[in-house]
């Protein structure tokens, strides 16, 4: 059963609340009013606050606060275009920062996520290719990652090799399994270990 709908007055009220309270995009704020009211009361309250409304001063603040949280553009965008605010708009505030030709995220953030990754044993590909979005990004990230793997993922790929090892065998040693399971395990291994993103010649170092 749906709910008793707002008086004018009321709709009005509660749309200088919500407003104020979660400065919305104009498009989200007039579906809201169409929640609780006519569509005719909604459109009538939308057109008397509109002089209220800053949609590009809001598409600016959201956006520089995003940045300011070291959000990427892809997370901005999909955070923005979910709240309903105007492609356009949102694109051509972003073009300031685009067209600096510097990355919005600064150095320590990279250093902090390559850190978290590779605690996790993740090769340099997968992170570079987690992290990285425009070319900017890329040149910083290159940067770090050759001062973070300065001794190359040989450590790594080990650990990933041993785990894959003791899981394929499954406690059944390799020489009892025959010459033909050793080279077919040698090549999923690699396959897998491939899959994480290391390189080839890398992983033969460790698995041949």
């Amino acid at each position: 059963m749906q709910d008793k709908l707002y008086s004018l007055s009321r709709l009005r009220d509660y749309a200088l609340w919500y407003y104020f309270r979660y400065y919305p995009s104009n498009k989200r704020l007039l579906q809201k009013l169409e929640e609780k009211g006519t569509q005719e009361d909604s459109q009538k309250v939308f057109s008397d606050i509109k002089h209220l409304l800053q949609e590009a001063e809001i598409i600016a603040s959201k956006i520089d606060n995003y940045i300011f949280r070291n959000k990427n553009y892809k997370y901005i965008r999909q955070k923005m275009f979910q709240k309903w605010f105007p492609k356009e708009s949102v694109e051509q505030y972003l073009e300031k920062y685009t067209e600096s030709w510097e990355s919005i995220l600064d150095t320590d953030f990279f250093q902090r996520k390559i850190d978290s990754y590779a605690r996790k044993w993740k090769s340099r590909k997968f992170i570079f290719q987690t992290l990285s979005e425009t070319t900017e990004d890329r040149e910083v990230l290159e940067w770090l990652l050759d001062i973070y793997f300065v001794d190359g993922e040989t450590k790594n790929i080990e650990k990933h090799y041993k785990k894959l090892l003791a899981k394929l065998t499954s406690n059944l040693s390799v020489a009892k399994r025959g010459e033909k399971w050793s080279t077919f395990l040698r090549q999923r291994i690699i396959q897998k270990l491939l899959e994480k993103w290391f390189q080839y010649d890398d992983i033969k170092n460790i698995v041949m």
